[in-house]
């Protein structure tokens, strides 16, 4: 009876140790890093603020539409210039204006009038990121228009998002954004070198649509 239960209370504990040391590595193996996509809707079909959003009136300037947001991932979300506005994703509003969004991170909306008139667009077949939060926290924002230094290392390259310390360039067909790994990476010319370029992967991508 003895021998019988000592048997048990071993292979108990033995089971007990192996589920100890079985478990932590499969709870690690279960998660895989990969880059997140968010798409953020800020604004109804009928061209309304969704709740949650602020919306600021900018008074005294006016601007022009057309062409579809490169974010967008639904239609009629159109980008608006002049580009030092930096309006990258709009909609249609009422009183002839537009509610843009600057920084698809945070909350908030401008509403500017706009001239002339605004099409029906669709959305690209491959959006770029409007916003992008690296791995190692820095953020990056899309570029719209605007004259950029060129990279000394790699001359035909672009640029296509402006960061902190740095900015985002890549091969002119494209959005410099490498997509081929569950981790989405970047090359950045980090500012005041010449030839220091580093690849960052991307913890986050912003998009952008329209609420339903």
């Amino acid at each position: 009876m003895r021998v019988s239960l000592a048997i048990t209370l071993v292979s108990a504990l033995a089971a007990g140790v192996l589920a100890a040391t079985v478990a932590p590595s499969a709870t690690a193996s279960a998660g895989h890093p990969h880059t997140h996509r968010v798409v953020v809707r800020p604004v109804d079909r009928s061209g309304h603020p969704v709740a949650g959003w602020t919306v600021t009136r900018e008074r005294g300037t006016s601007v022009s539409c057309g062409g579809a947001s490169a974010s967008a991932v639904n239609r009629n979300i159109v980008a608006c210039f002049p580009s030092a506005d930096y309006l990258p994703s709009c909609w249609k509003s009422r009183h002839h204006t537009v509610l843009c969004v600057r920084d698809a991170t945070r909350h908030k909306l401008v509403r500017i009038r706009y001239t002339g008139s605004i099409g029906s667009v669709s959305a690209p077949r491959h959006p770029s990121p409007q916003d992008l939060r690296l791995t190692r926290g820095q953020k990056c924002e899309i570029r719209v228009g605007g004259a950029w230094s060129q990279l000394p290392s790699h001359p035909h390259w672009v640029g296509f998002y402006s960061c902190r310390s740095g900015n985002v360039y890549g091969p002119a067909k494209g959005d410099g954004i490498n997509r081929s790994n569950p981790v989405w990476t970047v090359h950045m010319w980090l500012n005041g070198t010449k030839r220091h370029v580093v690849t960052r992967g991307v913890g986050t991508a912003y998009f952008v649509g329209t609420h339903r």
